[in-house]
């Protein structure tokens, strides 16, 4: 459980310290107060990211040029732990006291699953949302998945860097990255179907508690190891093979543009209501159903696979496009999880369980 944090010239606040409690705890207050901006730091002690930005000096709180957040994690009979990340002329990682030096062993010590507006873009959104959300996902259950995804795009860059410059780098020079990508693909591939596959079971149930008896939430994973996006299928030596032969016959064709053409990083993640593909045929109500769905049927997947109070959940007030059906669904969901930070300007009138109540104003907190 996410015990407490705390912010140094982190957003809006100068400094603040908040302690929260097991199940639900509301962040009260009007927009702009600094309601979400707790969300995103709980959220970057968990992955070392913003889900609002990819600029990191967004995050410091202006003029200042650094930021500082420290997260405790308690779960008995385990002993406390701390973390801390502070951003400047360098980031230096913490964990109760220790550097720790590589990104991938300070991630996850805690899991976040989030609840936010931009959630809609995983169905309406342009493909590399979705494929984010895919390695965020798989990367909070399998360590090793992260280590594969950063040697593949290191791999990437520098096969692209040498494709911009052909004249500079020979033919046999370039494809001598062909063999690191398809190691690494073939194993970001075979997580990937694996992922999509279990995420399409859970929906199935999703489905029902969230939309009715009658439509059925899909999920379609689409590899692209050639010139097409298509069903992945085979074991780890076929995909090998077939993602070797696509990167041989695409490579004039990468030479000339520059880039690499096939790969994980081009791969596609489809959501379909009873067939349909969603992204064209559903409507705005139907596009957030889906969206909740997935992350519902993300947080029932890390649930089964990890300690339920290892997950924090963050809920940014999505609710207020639904109607009433829709919320009470909503609400019934998430009543079944543990830790739960929720940014809203109201306290929705179908929670009705006891909750810590958490006042925000102009960057300062009051229980």
């Amino acid at each position: 459980m996410l015990a407490q944090v705390r912010l140094l010239n982190f957003r809006n606040y100068d400094s603040c310290q908040v302690r929260f409690a097991p199940g639900m705890n509301f962040l009260l207050g009007d927009n702009g107060q600094g309601k979400t901006n707790i969300l995103e730091a709980v959220y970057y002690l968990a992955l070392l990211r913003s889900f609002r930005t990819n600029m990191i000096n967004d995050l410091c709180q202006w003029p200042q040029d650094s930021f500082v957040l420290h997260g405790l994690l308690e779960s008995p009979p385990n002993p406390p732990e701390t973390l801390a990340v502070s951003y400047g002329s360098e980031r230096r990682l913490l964990i109760n006291n220790t550097p720790v030096y590589r990104a991938s062993d300070f991630i996850n010590r805690f899991l976040c699953v989030t609840f936010i507006p931009q959630d809609l873009e995983l169905i309406c959104g342009p493909p590399a949302r979705r494929r984010r959300f895919l390695d965020i996902a798989i990367s909070q259950l399998d360590a090793g998945y992260l280590r594969h995804l950063q040697a593949f795009y290191e791999a990437l860059k520098s096969r692209n860097a040498m494709l911009k410059q052909p004249d500079k780098y020979p033919p046999a020079t370039i494809r001598a990255y062909d063999q690191v990508l398809v190691k690494h693909t073939a194993a970001i591939e075979l997580a990937r179907r694996r992922f999509a596959a279990s995420m399409d079971d859970i929906l199935v149930d999703k489905s029902r508690q969230l939309f009715d008896e009658q439509h059925l939430i899909t999920l379609k994973y689409l590899s692209r190891l050639g010139f097409y996006l298509e069903s992945c299928e085979g074991d780890e030596e076929e995909l090998s093979k077939a993602y070797s032969q696509g990167l041989q016959h695409s490579f004039e064709r990468d030479l000339k543009n520059g880039s690499t053409s096939c790969g994980p990083h081009r791969a596609e993640l489809s959501c379909l209501l009873d067939q349909k593909q969603l992204q064209k045929f559903g409507s705005q109500g139907e596009m957030r159903m889906a969206s909740l769905a997935m992350r519902f049927a993300l947080l029932d997947l890390i649930r089964s696979q990890r300690n339920p109070d290892d997950v924090v959940i963050l809920v940014d007030d999505v609710i207020g496009e639904l109607d009433e059906q829709r919320r009470a669904n909503f609400i019934a969901e998430l009543n079944k999880s543990g830790q739960i930070l929720f940014a809203c300007t109201r306290i929705p009138r179908e929670f009705t369980a006891a909750a810590k109540v958490l006042k925000i104003r102009g960057g300062k907190i009051e229980d």
